[in-house]
C-alpha cells in the first residue's frame, strides 16, 4: 500500500540560515514560502521533498509517505484505529498541505507524526541532467527508537513494510518495493531523527555532490563510503544551523523476488559499515550526531 517516502517536514529555529544551506549547498529548489514555511523540491515530480517550518527548537514535524490510492489511505487509517500503539489525528480527508491530495495523519508508536497520502498533484520540475549532482528525491529515512522490535512491528502491521535485513539487534531495514529499504530504525537511548538520505543520479553524481560540498568548505560528517547492508553509497553531512544529518546516496541493492529473499542478521563490523573502507571511522562524534537530541516534537502534531 505504501509506495515511497514523499517528503520530510522539519522544524528549524532559523529559516533564513536553513534556506541558505538546503537551497544553495544541498541544491534543493525553493518551491514556495508562506507564513514561516519553506517548501523545497528536488529533481522529481513531488510537490516538495522537504518542508521547513519555524519552531523554537529543531524537531521532526512530519514523515510523509506515499500510498498507491485513496483506498489504501482509508485502509491504513482503519489499521491505525485498531492498533493500540498508534493514534489517529483525524479521519482521512482532503490534504491541506502543498500539492493537495487525500491523506491521513497519525502518531506512530514512538509519537512521530506520520502522514500517508495519495492523489497528490505533481509539480512541473526540471529533470536532473547527466553531470548534475543535485538530488533526485528522498531515498530513505532512518529513525532512532528506544524499542526496535516495537517500531518494526508497528510499521509492518499498520503500513505493510517488510524486513529486508538486520544489523545485530541494533538496526532494522524495511522495504515496500524492490529498494532494499526506504525506512530503517536504529536502537538509541531516545527517539529522534537519525538522518534523511537523498538519491543522486549514479556514482559519478554521488562523488560530484560530495566533492562540491567539500569545495564549499562543508566537510563530510562521515564518508564517502559504501555500506555493506543495502549496498548503497553514503556521504553524511550535517546542517550547520539545526544539526540535522543528511546523506547523499545511490546504487542501493534491489530485491526483485520476495520469495527468494531471506532477511539476514549481519554483524556490526567494519565490512558492514563500509565495504569500500574509504570512509572515516564511525567514532563517537559520528554516532552522537546520528543519535541527535531527543525530539521535542513527539506527541505534538504541527499546526499545519
Amino acid at each position: 500500500m505504501i509506495t515511497h517516502v514523499r517528503s520530510v517536514g522539519l522544524g528549524v529555529p532559523d529559516l533564513r540560515q536553513a534556506r541558505e544551506f538546503y537551497e544553495k549547498r544541498w541544491q534543493l529548489e525553493a518551491v514556495r514560502t508562506e507564513d514561516g514555511l519553506l517548501y523545497l523540491g528536488a529533481g522529481c515530480a513531488e510537490s516538495h521533498v522537504l518542508r521547513l517550518r519555524v519552531t523554537p527548537d529543531p524537531r521532526m514535524d512530519l514523515l510523509c509517505l506515499g500510498a498507491e490510492s485513496a483506498g489504501a489511505v482509508d485502509r491504513i487509517a482503519a489499521r491505525v484505529a485498531r492498533n493500540p500503539e498508534g493514534k489517529l489525528l483525524g479521519d482521512p480527508a482532503p490534504r491541506q498541505d502543498l500539492g493537495g491530495g487525500y491523506a491521513v495523519r497519525f502518531l506512530d508508536c514512538d509519537g512521530r507524526v506520520v502522514e500517508v497520502s495519495a492523489e497528490v498533484e505533481d509539480r512541473v520540475f526540471r529533470p536532473v541532467e547527466e553531470l548534475e549532482s543535485r538530488p533526485l528525491a528522498i531515498s530513505h529515512v532512518v529513525l532512532n527508537t528506544r524499542d526496535l522490535q516495537r517500531a518494526r512491528a508497528f510499521y509492518e502491521s499498520v503500513l505493510g513494510f517488510r524486513v529486508s535485513d538486520w544489523v545485530e539487534d541494533i538496526m532494522c531495514f524495511l522495504r515496500v518495493g524492490p529498494a532494499h529499504h526506504i525506512i530503517a530504525f536504529t536502537r538509541a537511548p531516545h527517539v529522534s531523527l537519525n538522518h534523511v538520505a537523498f538519491e543522486v543520479n549514479g556514482l559519478d553524481a554521488f562523488m560530484r555532490a560530495t566533492g562540491r560540498l567539500m569545495r564549499d568548505g562543508v566537510a563530510p560528517l562521515w564518508g564517502p563510503g559504501r555500506h555493506g547492508v543495502g549496498n548503497n553509497t553514503f556521504s553524511y553531512f550535517q546542517d550547520p544551523s539545526s544539526r540535522f544529518v543528511l546523506e547523499y546516496t545511490t546504487a542501493a541493492q534491489m530485491i526483485h523476488d520476495d520469495r527468494a529473499w531471506t532477511p539476514q542478521v549481519h554483524p556490526a563490523n567494519a565490512q558492514t559499515t563500509d565495504q569500500w573502507g574509504t570512509a572515516n571511522p564511525r567514532d563517537e562524534l559520528v554516532s552522537a550526531a546520528l543519535c541527535g537530541l531527543p525530539d521535542p516534537g513527539l506527541w505534538t502534531p504541527p499546526p499545519v
